[in-house]
């Protein structure tokens, strides 16, 4: 029972918290950045400030979709169970990893999109987006760490973060640039695979 309960509020934090994305990316896109406050975010998403700052430190962060803080434990948890391996094996497991956690949890292809064009007229916007990223980089290094037994400053467990968060974040990006299929297929999973198996692929040959 209790973990039942923890699940549905871990669905519902979650929700909120693309409710209070979409509703600083909506109004970023009619009003204009500059011109939003965490008052108008909190307000067009039906929650008070005070909650706003439960899950967004500012409007920036509101604004932007991207990686959560961290990753999350439970899949940190499973992947440093895998053992130790070749850093190329490990890099190849993180990857799946991630594509696995962003087919269950998917963003929206025209939110990506916008906050995208976002970023590049709001050059804090952007410095915002590359710190989440950094951020997320590192967390995932910190697990890379424990799995390989080495420091989680090392170079290796760096490295491998960072090339598993490029393929993901080149992926995201180039499936944030394009047209909906006309198949209905909106998933950016197949994009961020084929930036991995690039990557693997240059690594390899």
């Amino acid at each position: 029972m209790a973990s039942t309960s923890e699940g549905l509020r871990e669905r519902r934090r979650r929700q909120t918290r693309h409710e209070i994305h979409a509703a600083a990316l909506r109004l970023a896109q009619e009003h204009g950045f500059d011109a939003v406050t965490v008052d108008l975010i909190s307000a067009e998403a039906g929650v008070s400030p005070r909650t706003f700052f439960n899950y967004f430190p500012n409007k920036e962060t509101a604004v932007l979709p991207g990686p959560p803080l961290g990753l999350p434990s439970s899949l940190a948890d499973e992947f440093v169970a895998r053992g130790t391996a070749h850093p190329r094996d490990v890099l190849a497991d993180l990857t799946r990893l991630l594509v696995r956690d962003l087919a269950d949890n998917p963003p929206l292809r025209q939110e990506m999109h916008a906050a995208f064009a976002l970023t590049r007229s709001h050059p804090p916007l952007l410095a915002t987006l590359l710190a989440r990223f950094d951020g997320f980089q590192r967390s995932v290094a910190d697990a890379v760490a424990l799995r390989l037994g080495e420091p989680p400053e090392g170079e290796v467990p760096t490295l491998i973060a960072a090339l598993a968060l490029t393929a993901m974040r080149t992926g995201l990006e180039r499936w944030a640039g394009e047209e909906c299929p006309d198949d209905g297929d909106d998933s950016p999973v197949p994009y961020v695979e084929r930036s991995a198996e690039l990557l693997r692929t240059l690594l390899t040959s």
